[in-house]
C-alpha cells in the first residue's frame, strides 16, 4: 500500500502498526513530451505509467465537465465526458455527479487519460483511493507499544495528530507528522522498508 490515509483507531492509546511500505498516491508520467507531474509520496510505491496520472483531487465542475487535480508542483485541469467516465470506488454507484462531488478535496486519485488536441487531457476513468483497512494482525495494543518502547527493537513511531495536540503530550519517542503534511515529511520516515513503522492518531481519519 501505499501508506495510505491513516485510518487509525486511537482509544486509550491503541495504535496501528504498519509493518512495511509507506507512501500515498503517486504521480505518474504523461506520455510524449509532456512535463512529468508527480506526487513524491506516491512514487514510493508506484511507478510511472503511460496514460495515467496520480495526484490529489481538488474540485469538479459538472457544467464544463472538468476536474482539477493538484500535484507537488502545481495543478492541472482534465476533461471528462459525463456519459462515459468510469468512477472506480464510487461513493454512489450509478450516479456520476454525486460520486464526484463526494470526493473530498485533497483525496488521492488516479486517472487514465488520452492527450487532447487542445492540450487538455481527457480522462476515461478516475479511481478513488479507498479507505484503508488495517488487518487485526497489524494492530498493536497498549501493552505491545509499552514493550516496544522499553525494548531494543528498531522502530519509528509516528503521531499523526495535529501539532498542537502533539505538543500537549504524546507517546514517548514519537515524532509528529500530521496527516495533511505527510507528503512533505517523507524524509522523516525510515529508509529501511523492513523497519517497524507505527502510526497512531486520535481516531479514524
Amino acid at each position: 500500500m501505499s501508506v495510505p490515509r491513516m485510518s487509525c483507531s486511537l482509544t486509550a492509546l491503541s495504535v496501528i502498526a504498519l509493518l512495511t511500505a509507506h507512501g500515498v498516491l503517486a504521480g505518474e508520467t504523461a506520455p510524449a513530451k509532456a512535463k512529468v507531474k508527480e506526487v513524491k509520496s506516491c512514487a514510493v510505491c508506484h511507478k510511472p505509467a503511460e496514460g495515467q496520472l496520480r495526484g490529489f483531487f481538488d474540485n469538479v465542475a459538472m457544467k464544463s465537465q472538468t476536474i482539477q487535480l493538484k500535484f507537488d508542483d502545481g495543478a492541472e485541469v482534465v476533461a471528462f465526458d459525463k456519459d462515459t467516465l468510469n468512477v472506480v470506488n464510487a461513493a454512489v454507484p450509478g450516479n456520476l455527479e454525486k460520486s464526484l462531488r463526494a470526493i473530498k478535496k485533497g483525496h488521492e486519485v488516479r486517472v487514465a487519460y488520452v492527450a487532447g488536441s487542445n492540450g487538455i487531457k481527457k480522462i476515461s476513468e478516475i479511481s478513488i483511493k479507498p479507505a484503508m483497512k488495517v488487518p487485526a494482525e497489524k494492530q498493536l495494543k497498549v501493552e505491545q507499544v509499552e514493550k516496544l518502547i522499553a525494548g531494543k527493537e528498531k522502530y519509528t513511531l509516528v503521531d499523526a495528530r495535529p501539532t498542537p495536540k502533539f505538543q500537549e503530550g504524546s507517546i514517548p519517542t514519537a515524532i509528529n507528522i500530521p496527516y495533511p503534511a505527510f507528503q512533505k515529511n517523507l524524509d522523516k520516515l525510515p529508509k529501511d522498508k523492513g523497519e517497524l513503522l507505527v502510526y497512531f492518531c486520535a481516531g479514524v481519519t
